[in-house]
């Protein structure tokens, strides 16, 4: 019986496998990053005083505050700014899950890798939305 490892065909197509395993694993990696990168999430505050806009690295990107925010007192306007930013990098989080779950796997090394930098505490909080 022949050794696989010494067989010269065999050799070649594990090899041919595994360059072509590799390439499509380079794409699907560009393939998120590129997604990752285009993320851009909308969220209230719980009730709907403000809207805020975060880009894919969670920074603020926009706030809009609806005409309630004229009925309510600066200190209920400070806590539904930062309510509806917590809550838009929830939602970030849960956007850029979704874009590595369709391309690299959340499983997978690469996944886990992409997701570490989405992962605050914002997004650990148990209770969900603020």
């Amino acid at each position: 019986m022949a050794n696989p490892l010494l067989d010269a065909e065999d050799a070649r197509e594990r090899l041919e496998a595994w360059q072509a395993n590799a390439v499509r694993r380079a794409a699907d990696t560009q393939a998120a990053s590129a997604g990752l990168r285009a993320l851009r999430v909308t969220a209230s505050d719980a009730h709907g005083i403000v809207e805020v806009t975060v880009d894919s690295t969670g920074a603020m990107a926009d706030v809009r505050l609806s005409a309630r925010v004229q009925r309510v007192s600066l200190e209920q306007t400070q806590q539904a700014i930062m309510g509806a930013y917590r809550n838009a990098r929830v939602k970030l989080a849960e956007a850029a899950a979704e874009v590595v779950r369709e391309t690299v796997g959340a499983d997978s090394a690469t996944g886990r890798a992409l997701l570490a930098g989405f992962r605050t505490a914002d997004t650990e909080d148990e209770e969900g939305r603020y």
